[in-house]
């Protein structure tokens, strides 16, 4: 996993400084900016995880400076610090759903790190919820593509049986050719066996078998069926 990146944005020196230092034995990449123009520079061409920024900021203010950084990188986290007075604009920003949390000044250290560690341990869950929907897209597509394969493969095999079949009930056949012709339809009863087995293979539902140590190998339950089918 990737060392998550957090921005704080504040245009105090001592402020940046202190949150420094709530998270030095944290394991999180820490970016500083001094107010909302060098932050959205910066987020141009630097993605995060989460942002945390000061509200009363010359210039571009806390709640504008995050609404525009919404538009940089949609789906980071991001939180507010605001003044006693600024309660209602807070409130007003987190309705809009635009940041997802905001503390007062002066905050307390610890509920501020638990809170911001909290918030970086549910955006990564909610990453890897989207690569397992990703992934299981992927493997319906694949699964739809091999059902169709399956039944071209199947009515192409069921015309070549009945050709065959008939041309070994033919009675001018010579023997050494009808040897070749049922050779043939032995190979063709291997096809039907293996789309039959891959056929059940496709039925599984991939909401009984999530992306985990007891999901089935495909690839190996295959192979084995190949090699049953090779034997006979």
């Amino acid at each position: 996993m990737t060392t998550p990146r957090a921005l704080f944005v504040d245009d105090e020196p001592y402020v940046l400084k202190a949150l420094r230092r709530i998270f030095i034995d944290d394991d999180i990449e820490i970016e500083f900016a001094s107010n909302g123009e060098e932050a959205l520079e910066y987020l141009k061409g630097n993605p995060v995880d989460l942002i945390l920024s000061d509200h009363n900021m010359p210039g571009v203010s806390g709640v504008e400076f995050l609404s525009q950084s919404r538009e940089i990188q949609p789906d980071c986290v991001r939180m507010l610090i605001t003044g006693k007075g600024d309660m209602e604009i807070a409130l007003q920003a987190i309705n809009q759903g635009n940041i997802y949390n905001f503390f007062n000044k002066p905050w307390k250290d610890e509920e501020l790190r638990v809170n911001i560690l909290r918030a970086l341990e549910f955006k990564r869950a909610q990453e890897q919820m989207r690569e397992q929907d990703e992934k299981l897209a992927r493997f319906e597509a694949y699964r739809q593509t091999m059902v169709t394969v399956s039944h071209y493969i199947n009515n192409f095999n069921c015309g070549l049986v009945m050709s065959v079949e008939s041309l070994k009930n033919s009675p001018n056949i010579p023997d050494e050719e009808r040897k070749l012709v049922d050779s043939a339809l032995k190979a063709a009863e291997k096809i039907s066996e293996v789309l039959r087995i891959l056929n059940q293979l496709q039925d599984i539902k991939t909401a009984d078998y999530p992306f985990t140590d007891g999901m089935i190998d495909i690839e190996k339950e295959v192979e084995e069926v190949i090699q049953r089918i090779e034997k006979k």
